[in-house]
């Protein structure tokens, strides 16, 4: 029990410290689109329903250096700045599956049409999530809000006011002069007050508020849910065996399969995974195998799932989960029947054991402080307040 402990502290540590460089840039890039962008540019560009705003999404999404975590708070930014649910689930699928550094390390590799399909794979599962998202999850209305009845007016005349040739021209006279008079003060002219806050829909242009969005508000948002699937991840990583996709499992149904489910739920850098799915190539797994291993783990893991079901709901998380998979399955196929076994031969490479760094170690502490210190600064303001009233 104790190993076990041990092994899962450690596997969870790692993940914790493998993840939280990329996380915490997602923070800092978060915080800069907060005062960079604003509602109305991000509800016109991407908050019409529709494919348009999907396509952008990927547009968009595909050359971003950005993996599955660090896609997190960006992708919360846009949805809370007003993304629809399908750009959001499209910028969700496309980012984390390629980037400038993993297409580059994918080239090196595995060479250019593998390359070409990866990029490739990831642009058109990211259209189809997010136009089916769009079709089958539409967006509620948000309900008007409440007016203030303004009060009627009575026109009808009273009854004690009676019009005659000899009493009208007095009556109106004195009404006119009413009407028309206004109170005149000596050397003093009428000032328009300025607006003094800009509207509430923009969002202040300075360093400290994007630096409390991205490290305060976003990461107190997210930290349950990024807590909870860290957890999950690591206790995956502990049960499953290291060499299970080898030996049996390596070509065939049953190989794509075996490398959805282990892909699936767990954290996998889009860049990282790269020498891992070089490596079971090497060791006998189909180049279509290693495809869906490249796909579903950078676009998919228990901490993206938890959030994503947050962010656009229960339904269209279940699109996005299957829509990646059948598509990853489908380019996976289309692979292994257009390559031969001699076409995906490359030299031997040796490549170790990629442990956290020193700086990765730091780095996951200064995680665990930014999400533990957020939720605890989002709750100071209703304390302090309730203490307030109490006293009163």
């Amino acid at each position: 029990m104790s190993a076990f402990l041990k092994a899962f502290a450690l596997n969870t540590w790692e993940m914790v410290a493998e993840m939280a460089p990329y996380l915490i840039f997602g923070f800092a890039i978060a915080g800069l689109l907060h005062i960079l962008i604003r509602k109305e540019q991000v509800q016109r560009l991407l908050g019409k329903p529709g494919l348009s705003s999907v396509l952008k999404s990927c547009a968009i999404g595909v050359p971003m250096p950005l993996c599955s975590c660090s896609v997190i708070p960006v992708a919360a930014s846009l949805r809370k700045s007003g993304a629809s649910r399908g750009a959001t689930a499209a910028f969700l699928s496309s980012t984390p599956q390629t980037g400038v550094d993993s297409i580059l390390a994918t080239y090196a590799l595995m060479g250019g049409l593998f390359t070409a399909v990866r990029v490739a794979v990831a642009f058109v599962s990211g259209i189809v999530t997010g136009f089916l998202i769009e079709l089958f999850c539409k967006e509620k209305a948000e309900p008007l809000p409440p007016t203030t009845p303004t009060p009627a007016i009575n026109l009808s005349p009273t009854p004690n006011l009676t019009l005659n040739p000899a009493s009208t021209p007095s009556k109106i006279t004195s009404m006119s002069m009413i009407k028309t008079e206004k109170p005149q003060v000596s050397g003093l002219q009428p000032q328009v007050s300025p607006l003094k806050s800009p509207p509430s829909g923009l969002p202040k242009r300075s360093l400290s508020a994007a630096l409390r969005y991205g490290f305060i508000n976003l990461p107190a948002d997210l930290a349950v849910a990024l807590l909870v699937g860290l957890g999950l991840a690591g206790l995956i990583t502990t049960l499953l065996p290291a060499d299970l996709i080898s030996g049996s499992f390596s070509t065939g149904p049953l190989a794509f399969l075996l490398a959805t489910v282990i892909s699936l739920p767990l954290y996998i850098c889009a860049t990282a995974s790269i020498p891992m799915a070089y490596a079971l190539m090497a060791a006998g797994l189909s180049p279509g195998a290693a495809l869906i291993f490249l796909i579903t783990g950078p676009a998919t893991n228990t901490t993206t799932i938890v959030t994503i079901w947050k962010l656009i709901g229960r339904k269209a998380t279940l699109i996005y989960l299957g829509c990646l998979t059948v598509i990853a399955w489908l380019a996976g196929w289309l692979l292994n029947s257009s390559l031969t076994s001699s076409a995906m031969e490359h030299a031997a490479h040796d490549h170790a054991d990629m442990q956290p760094a020193l700086w990765q170690h730091a780095s996951g502490v200064a995680l665990i402080v930014i999400l533990f210190v957020s939720l605890y600064t989002m709750h100071q303001p209703k304390q302090a307040t309730k203490s307030c009233c109490c006293a009163n």
